[in-house]
This record gives structure tokens, C-alpha cells and sequence, in this order.
């Protein structure tokens, strides 16, 4: 028989000849700092994550457990800045993920971190999706399209996807779920935020100066609402030159990635294709669909309608698969609109029948039945097939 202890209960016995390895009570974290190195924000505006340096998720999970044991303040120290920030115990919470990310609540950010941060910090914060989107509709409303019951809202006929897109979807609505378009962002708005911008009218004539983040005392805005409506006019302003060298670099990086993932889609379609569907069309449903933004179809073969996506890893039980898709999207999809999952690593494929069941964090469950293969959901593998 093999007893497993962890690290901890291991260092115990060993440094301190303790005897005892499941007396372990929680060690709290009172009188000391927890070391992160950024704040990092969800696509919703609901969670402000606690970025820490080289940890794994069971260490997070075992802080996380340090945290919540702890009757004091926890003091947040940021090992690049030298930042320090006092929150309550109450206040961090741990996604139910597998990768186990520590967290706060978006209204704990504004109240008892924000305040506190350079002004810089407080800006940079508004480059995310919402707002971005906001900008790119100011920027192109002439371009703009509101949705309808096949397209999503967003910009059209001007900076063109040039591929399987009849709609003339354009390049820019990526902008706001790219994190290499965000990141870059932030550093254009890190340049640009202390200086003041020209404006002419029609006629070449200099009618004003615009300084996104200063009041006209010199004093820069503390109000949280009019430093988000700065950003915006900030970024609206960037969108509107495309001819401008840095939309020209933004636009440069988004279309090489719509490009590569264009084609990655195509060959995994393709490799379905030649198990399922040997000599029918793949369709895919074409840049800003429903059926492709709101209802997760990636591929149209043969009738049958599929959600692709790759894998890191998968575990088998007796009576299910459990696939896990790292960092992807992991969605909930409707069998009415999906009918089948694939899951692709390089030329490993795994494709079961949609469950419509949702994943629990990044881990789909598919049931299987080994004796009676029509009940199972699993339709192929390259361990079964």
C-alpha cells in the first residue's frame, strides 16, 4: 500500500520530525504579503484576476485555502510596480476552473484598487471588449450595422476580410476579443496619454486641442465614467485613420490571425470530411453569423453542422471521455444548432454527439457505452476507430 502525502505534509516530516502527517491544519496568511504581477480582467467586466508569478493551480488552490483561513487583511504586493493593495479575505475568491485563477470582484477592484493606482493604470483598464466595440461603431457609422436576424452587429465594407465573407465583414470587429490587438492598444494609448491632439475642421483650420485625460485645469480626471468616455474618444479617434501608421500595424497583426485560423478551421473541416463525409461540400457559415458567433457552428457537412475545437487533453473513464480544451472558449451549445463536437490536437481527432450539456470550467463530459455503441456519445477516435 502507498501512502501520498503532499509537498508540504512531506516537508513537515521531514524538517520538523513530525509525526503526524493529517494533523495539517491551514496555515494562515496574517503578517504576510502575497506576491502577484498584474491585474488581469475578463471579457464580461465581472473579474479582475490575480495574476501570480510561476505558481501552479494546486498552489493557488492551497493559498487560496491560506487566504480564506486567515482573520486579517490580505496585502496584495506587486512584485514589478512595488504596489501594495489591502483587501479583505472575503474579497478573493478561485475560479472553478482548472486552471484555478485567484480573483476579486470588479466593484472591490474599483473601490479598493483603483484609487490607488497611477493614473496610467487607471486608464489602461478601459481597453477591453465593451469599449472597444463602443469606439469602433463611433468610428465607422457609416459602416456600421446593427443586427439582424442572421448577422451580429458590427462594421462593414471597409477594411474587408478578403475571404469567404459576402457580408464585406470587417477586419476591425476582431479588435476587441484579440489579446495581441488589446495589448498593443494599451501601449499606443501609454504613448498618447499625456499629450495633447490637434483637431482641424473642413477647412484646415485648428479648431481645438484635444487632451483625452486632463481636465482644462491641468489636473488629470479622477471621475471613473469620464476617464472611460476618454478611452473611448481616444480609440474612436485611432479607428478613424486607417491609413495611420499604428492601424495600419493593428490591422497587419489581426488579419494575419484571422488568416491562420481561417485555415485551421478549414483542414480540421477537412479532416472530418474525409471520415464522415467523403465527397460533400464543407460549408462554413461565413465572418459575423449567428450561426457562428451565437450558436458555436463552425463547419456545415453534409446537412450535419459541427462546433470545432482543439484539445489539450483527454481522460478516459468507464463510462465517459473527459476532454479538456485549455485556455479556449468552453461554451454551452444548443443540439438544435450544434450536432456534433470535434476535438482536434495536430492529427488526433475525437468527434461525439452534442450533449448540450454545459463544461464544467474548461472539461466537457461525453458519456460512452462500450457494449452498446448507439447509446454512446462518442461517434469517433483513433483509440476506438
Amino acid at each position: 500500500m502507498r501512502i501520498i502525502i503532499t509537498e508540504r505534509q512531506y516537508k513537515k516530516l521531514v524538517e520538523n520530525n513530525q509525526l503526524s502527517l493529517f494533523d495539517d491544519e491551514v496555515e494562515n496568511i496574517c503578517g504576510q504579503e502575497i506576491d502577484y504581477k498584474n491585474f488581469g480582467f475578463d471579457s464580461w467586466g465581472n473579474m479582475v484576476y490575480i495574476n501570480l508569478p510561476d505558481t501552479t493551480p494546486d498552489e493557488r488552490e492551497e493559498l487560496y485555502s491560506r487566504i480564506k483561513s486567515s482573520n486579517c487583511d490580505i496585502v496584495l504586493y506587486n512584485i514589478i510596480t512595488n504596489e501594495k493593495f489591502t483587501v479583505s479575505p472575503d474579497d478573493i475568491k478561485l475560479t472553478k476552473t482548472d486552471y484555478k485563477k485567484l480573483w476579486i470582484p470588479t466593484s472591490v477592484y474599483e473601490q479598493k484598487i483603483v484609487p490607488y493606482l497611477p493614473k496610467i493604470d487607471q486608464i489602461l483598464k478601459f481597453i477591453s471588449s465593451t469599449p472597444i466595440k463602443t469606439a469602433l461603431k463611433r468610428a465607422f457609422p457609416s459602416n456600421w450595422v446593427e443586427e439582424n436576424d442572421t448577422h451580429i452587429a458590427g462594421v462593414v465594407g471597409v477594411l474587408e476580410i478578403k475571404f469567404n465573407n459576402p457580408l464585406k465583414w470587417s477586419i476591425v470587429n476582431f479588435f476587441n476579443s484579440k489579446e495581441d490587438i488589446i495589448h498593443l492598444l494599451k501601449v499606443f494609448l501609454a504613448r498618447d496619454y499625456l499629450k495633447e491632439t490637434t483637431s482641424f475642421n473642413e477647412n484646415g483650420i485648428n479648431v481645438s486641442k484635444i487632451n483625452y485625460f486632463y481636465e482644462k485645469n491641468g489636473e488629470i480626471k479622477k471621475n471613473i465614467n469620464d476617464i472611460e468616455k476618454s478611452v473611448i474618444l481616444w480609440m474612436e479617434n485611432l479607428f478613424k485613420d486607417i491609413y495611420s501608421q499604428d492601424m495600419e500595424e493593428l490591422v497587419k497583426i489581426q488579419s494575419k490571425s484571422i488568416i491562420n485560423g481561417f485555415n485551421d478551421e478549414l483542414k480540421n473541416a477537412k479532416l472530418i470530411q474525409k471520415i464522415f463525409h467523403t465527397g460533400e461540400k464543407i460549408h462554413t457559415p461565413g465572418y459575423g453569423t449567428i450561426l457562428d458567433y451565437k450558436e458555436g457552428v463552425d463547419a456545415i457537412i453534409g446537412g450535419v453542422t459541427y462546433q470545432i475545437k482543439p484539445f489539450s487533453e483527454i481522460k478516459f473513464t468507464d463510462d465517459s471521455i473527459f476532454v479538456n480544451i485549455g485556455h479556449s472558449n468552453a461554451n454551452t451549445y444548443k443540439t438544435e444548432f450544434v450536432n456534433r463536437m470535434a476535438f482536434i490536437k495536430g492529427e488526433q481527432l475525437y468527434v461525439f454527439k452534442n450533449n448540450g450539456n454545459p463544461p464544467i470550467g474548461s472539461t466537457y463530459e461525453f458519456k460512452i457505452n462500450k457494449k452498446n455503441e448507439q447509446k454512446s456519445e462518442l461517434l469517433y477516435s483513433p483509440t476506438f476507430n
